[in-house]
C-alpha cells in the first residue's frame, strides 16, 4: 500500500499542504533504505514537505541582493521555478531581486553569468548548474568570496561548506519507491511486466529512481508478481521528450506483447506514450509520472474510451527553489536554516483517490498545476 500520513506543515505554501491532505507524504518503505543513504549521505538532511517553513523566519534585516541563474530558461518547468522565485523573494521587504540569467544551455555563459552577478554585487545565488561539475570552480570562487550558493536539483558535485552554501533537491529514490509501490498496490496479486522509462542517457535522475523502484521490488510482498523488465539498473532512455518517448515506446509494443504498467519520470514525455499505445490500439496500462497539464488532458481523454486507465503522479516539485531561496538568505543573514535539504516529494495526482488528475484548458499542456502560484500567476508566466 501507498504510506499515507497526517500531514503537518509549519509555515508553507497553501498548495502543498492541500496537496499532501489528499493524498499523503511517501517515503521509502517496504525493505532497505540503504540505496538513499548512499547517495545522499553527503548532500544533507532528508526529510518531508511537512518539515518546511515560511520564509518570513528567514528573511532577517539586512538588505541583500538575490539572484536565480537558470542553465536554460527555455520551457514551461524553468518559467515556473523563476515565477516561484521571484514570488517568494517578494515576500522579503529587505530582499531585491537582480535581473534573471539564462545561460540557454551554454556552460561557458552560465560561467560568465555568476562571475557577472557576483561583480553586480550579488549576496546570495540560486543556480541551476546543468553544466555540472564544469561549474564547480565558478561555484567555489563565488561562495568563497562570501555570496551565498545554493544549486538546486542538479547535482553539481562537490561539498557543501566548502564549494557552496548547501544543495537542495528532491529524493529521487524516494519517487522510484513511491511510484513502485503503487504500481504493484494496483496490479494486485496477478501482478505483471513492468517498464521504467527514463530521460537522458545515463543520468543520474533516472538511474536513483530505478533503484528506489528495484528496492521496492525486491522488499515489498505486494510485487511478489510483478516483474520489472529492464535490465536491472538500466531505464529506457527517452530524453524526456513526448516525441522520442512515442516512438520508444511503440518500439517496445512491439517486442512486448503483454505491458501492464509503465512507470515514467516525465509527465510530459508520458504524453507521447499513452498515445504510442493509442495508436497501436493496446489497452493502456498502469502510469507514474511527474504531474504535468498536457498528460492530466490527456488521461482525461482516454478515459472516454478507457475507464480502467490509472495515473498517479508526483509533485513536478518547481517550488523547491523557494527552499534553495530560503537556505540563501538565511546563510547571509547568519539564520540558522534547519529544514531539510532533500525533499521526499508527495504524490499530487492519484485517479485512484480523492485527487483525480485535472485538466485545465485555459493553461498550455506543458504547465505544472502542482506549483505554489496563483491560477493568474500560471496564466501569466506561459504568455
Amino acid at each position: 500500500m501507498v504510506n499515507k500520513r497526517r500531514p503537518v506543515l509549519a509555515g508553507g505554501s497553501i498548495v502543498v499542504a492541500a496537496l499532501i491532505a489528499v493524498t499523503g507524504c511517501a517515503s521509502p518503505k517496504g525493505g532497505s533504505t540503504s540505496n538513499v543513504n548512499e547517495v545522499y549521505s553527503d548532500k544533507g538532511k532528508i526529510g518531508e514537505v511537512s518539515q518546511l517553513k515560511s520564509i518570513n523566519e528567514f528573511c532577517g534585516t539586512k538588505p541583500l541582493k538575490v539572484a536565480l541563474a537558470d542553465g536554460t530558461g527555455d520551457n514551461a518547468w524553468r518559467k515556473t521555478a523563476r515565477a516561484e522565485f521571484e514570488d517568494e523573494a517578494s515576500k522579503c521587504p529587505n530582499l531585491t531581486v537582480m535581473p534573471y540569467s539564462d545561460a540557454q544551455n551554454n556552460p561557458q555563459k552560465a560561467i560568465s553569468d555568476i562571475k557577472a552577478l557576483v561583480a553586480q554585487g550579488a549576496d546570495a545565488i540560486v543556480v541551476f548548474p546543468d553544466a555540472g561539475q564544469a561549474l564547480l570552480p565558478t561555484l567555489r570562487e563565488a561562495f568563497q568570496n562570501g555570496v551565498a550558493i545554493v544549486p538546486w536539483t542538479a547535482n553539481p558535485g562537490g561539498t557543501a561548506g566548502t564549494d557552496y552554501t548547501t544543495f537542495v533537491g528532491h529524493n529521487t529514490i524516494n519517487d522510484g519507491h513511491t511510484w513502485a509501490s503503487w504500481t504493484c498496490e494496483h496490479l494486485g496479486e496477478a501482478g505483471g511486466n513492468v517498464l521504467f522509462l527514463g530521460g537522458t542517457p545515463g543520468n543520474t535522475q533516472s538511474t536513483t529512481e530505478i533503484k528506489g523502484v528495484q528496492d521496492e521490488f525486491a522488499s515489498n510482498p505486494a510485487c511478489k508478481n510483478a516483474k520489472l523488465l529492464n535490465e536491472p539498473g538500466k531505464p529506457i532512455d527517452t530524453n524526456w521528450n513526448p516525441a522520442q518517448t512515442q516512438r520508444v515506446v511503440a518500439g517496445l509494443l512491439t517486442k512486448y506483447d503483454k505491458i501492464d504498467a509503465i512507470i515514467s519520470d516525465s509527465g510530459d514525455g508520458s504524453v507521447g506514450g499513452v498515445r504510442a499505445f493509442e495508436s497501436a490500439g493496446r489497452k493502456l496500462p498502469l502510469w507514474t509520472a511527474n504531474d504535468n497539464n498536457g498528460l492530466a488532458c490527456e488521461w482525461q481523454k482516454a478515459r472516454a474510451q478507457q475507464p480502467d486507465f490509472n495515473l498517479v503522479t508526483v509533485s513536478s516539485r518547481t517550488w523547491l527553489v523557494r527552499l534553495a531561496l530560503r537556505k540563501a538568505v538565511a546563510a547571509k543573514e547568519g539564520i540558522k536554516n534547519d529544514e531539510p535539504d532533500i525533499i521526499n516529494i508527495p504524490i499530487y495526482e492519484d485517479s485512484f483517490g480523492d485527487k483525480k488528475p485535472k485538466c485545465e484548458s485555459a493553461l498550455p499542456t506543458s504547465a505544472i498545476l502542482s506549483a505554489e502560484l496563483a491560477p493568474e500567476k500560471l496564466k501569466s508566466i506561459y504568455n
